[in-house]
């Protein structure tokens, strides 16, 4: 139902709005762009009015974590243990990053959102649980699961700083500096566009990095 407007001519305040809104200051200015009074101040309300809606400026990060996720993922992974009874667990551990990728590319400044924060949605959480139980599910117990996941994690996390720029880059090497000094870093110079190029590998070294864990589990 559409809601009424109030005596002002402006429609009332409303969670959905907060949220929407919220997301586009994600997508202009990044998570940093994200207060309670520069939020107010593009809804065109006090600060005050979105405490009627959210005790604080973490339950709205998490309202937007929860819609990125709905947006970008409209076909959860469903029962997990079906998925895994039907393809190699390494395939279906893939499909974490391929749901990053979509992040990143509908909302290339939400990494950190998604990195630099706890985990407090059911929505979120479950990215979390994922790729704890796949590992599970093929022997990873303990510490070593504890490791395996550490690792998987920082790669992925990896992968979003050098490509996202956000928070730090690696380009690779600096053209005039191979231009002045070839014999310096010969390999370094003969792959310089490819070294800056991340838009490509990274499925494959995940999937490296997935069998160099098999490889070791339990030894």
């Amino acid at each position: 139902m559409t809601p009424h407007q109030s005596k002002s001519g402006r429609e009332p305040l409303t969670r959905e709005k907060i949220v929407e809104k919220a997301i586009e200051l994600l997508d202009a200015e990044g998570v940093e762009g994200i207060s309670m009074r520069h939020l107010g101040e593009a809804l065109g309300v006090e600060a005050m009015a979105l405490y009627h809606h959210f005790p604080n400026k973490d339950a709205i990060l998490d309202a937007v974590v929860t819609r990125i996720i709905e947006e970008t993922a409209p076909e959860p992974i469903g029962d997990l243990g079906s998925a895994l009874a039907e393809g190699d667990w390494k395939s279906v551990m893939l499909s974490g990053p391929a749901g990053a990728g979509r992040v990143l590319e509908a909302h290339p400044k939400a990494g950190w959102l998604f990195l630099g924060r706890q985990y407090s949605t059911a929505q979120s959480l479950g990215m979390l649980e994922a790729p704890l139980q796949i590992l599970h599910s093929v022997g990873f117990r303990g510490q070593e699961l504890v490791d395996a996941a550490h690792a998987v994690f920082a790669y992925v996390a990896g992968w979003y700083v050098l490509t996202s720029g956000q928070g730090g880059s690696w380009s690779g090497p600096e053209e005039d500096a191979i231009a002045a000094a070839p014999e310096a870093a010969p390999l370094a110079a003969s792959l310089a566009g490819e070294l800056r190029d991340w838009s490509r590998g990274m499925e494959d070294g995940l999937m490296a990095l997935l069998d160099g864990l098999e490889a070791r589990r339990g030894k």
